[in-house]
């Protein structure tokens, strides 16, 4: 057996994993991550609460530390807000590159099993901010989408090259090459942004709590169309409008404002793409987020070889990319001394 994390800005995956045939034996979701060392300071919630989580899921499944050849963890636990901070890879990175630069801890939070931290990739840009700030868009990192992005293209197996589309609460593009290798990526706030506005502006008494219950294609795209015309700021604000004047329910208002919110990150994506000709595009990611990208990319983009994820695939996805990464690192560095 093997212990797979995933551990984000706001929650943690704990799942208990059969070595051989990578099925999930147990899963269990955790609130918190790094967020919580960022407001206390330090890592301690992070760290007891996955602590926990670990002996949780070995008592309920009546096992011991023994029965655990290792544990592997990717995202923001990697992260210098996390438990054990590993460098960011450069791209571009080839599978073998990521599997290379795994670093292994015994530690006694951990029950001293050993854990394999995968890192994340940042782009390879030439010219330094200080000398030059317009090359700001070349930069970029990631943390956990690595994993989730092989995890994928192995369920999938698309020929040549192509966009990893992975919305969340940052939207995250990955852009691939004909032999599998992260060429780079790129990231904006979308999903914070849906959340944050909703939230904490006037137009949250416009809105439902759940924003889009149903794809509305037809306000989807109208909203989208409106902030590419006449902008983000001046969109968002028709929302409040057509609560005030217009006969449109919670959930038409509510595609009208992803529509105007998700404008941003389909012009991102078009901005990267402008020089490169792709074969596929792949939208992964939790519902409804995955649907509102799908219609939007054909919307803008109807020849595009779109492929989407199941919901199954998704919820895979970092279980396969991790044990793989995993296995990869395990086969060759048994013997390994813990850092």
């Amino acid at each position: 057996m093997i212990i797979v994390i995933d551990s984000g800005t706001t929650n943690s995956r704990i799942r208990l994993v059969e070595q051989n045939s990578v099925d999930i034996i147990d899963a269990l979701k955790l609130e918190v991550g790094v967020r919580n060392t960022a407001i206390d300071g330090h890592n301690g919630q992070l760290k007891q609460d996955l602590a926990n989580g670990i002996k949780n899921i070995l008592e309920r499944n009546k096992l011991t530390k023994d029965d655990i050849n290792y544990i592997v963890a990717s995202g923001m636990i990697t992260s210098n807000l996390g438990l054990f901070e590993v460098p960011h890879i450069e791209s571009p990175a080839q599978f073998e590159k990521f599997t290379e630069a795994i670093q292994m801890v015994e530690a006694e939070e951990f029950l001293n099993i050993p854990c394999f931290y995968i890192p994340g990739m940042k782009n390879k840009v030439g010219d330094s901010l200080e000398k030059e700030l317009s090359v700001i868009n070349q930069y970029d990192v990631m943390r956990g989408e690595e994993v989730e992005t092989y995890g994928l293209l192995n369920q999938l197996n698309p020929d040549g090259k192509g966009v990893m589309v992975l919305p969340g609460s940052h939207t995250k593009y990955v852009f691939i090459g004909e032999n599998r290798e992260l060429l780079n990526c790129r990231s904006t706030l979308g999903g914070e942004m849906l959340k944050a506005i909703r939230d904490q502006t006037i137009i949250s008494d416009s809105l439902d709590e759940k924003l889009v219950e149903k794809i509305e294609p037809h306000y989807l795209f109208k909203g989208y169309d409106a902030a590419r015309k006449v902008g983000a700021t001046r969109s968002l604000y028709h929302v409040r409008l057509l609560q005030l004047f217009s006969e449109l329910n919670d959930n038409e208002r509510a595609n009208y404002y992803a529509g105007a919110i998700l404008s941003n990150d389909i012009q991102a994506l078009e901005q990267m793409l402008e020089d490169e000709e792709v074969d596929w595009m792949i939208i992964g990611g939790s519902e409804p987020l995955r649907s509102l990208f799908c219609h939007l990319l054909s919307h803008v983009k109807e020849s595009a070889n779109m492929i989407a994820a199941t919901d199954e695939q998704v919820e895979l996805a970092t279980v396969f990319g991790a044990t793989a990464m995993a296995e990869a690192y395990y086969s060759t560095n048994k013997e390994g001394s813990s850092t």
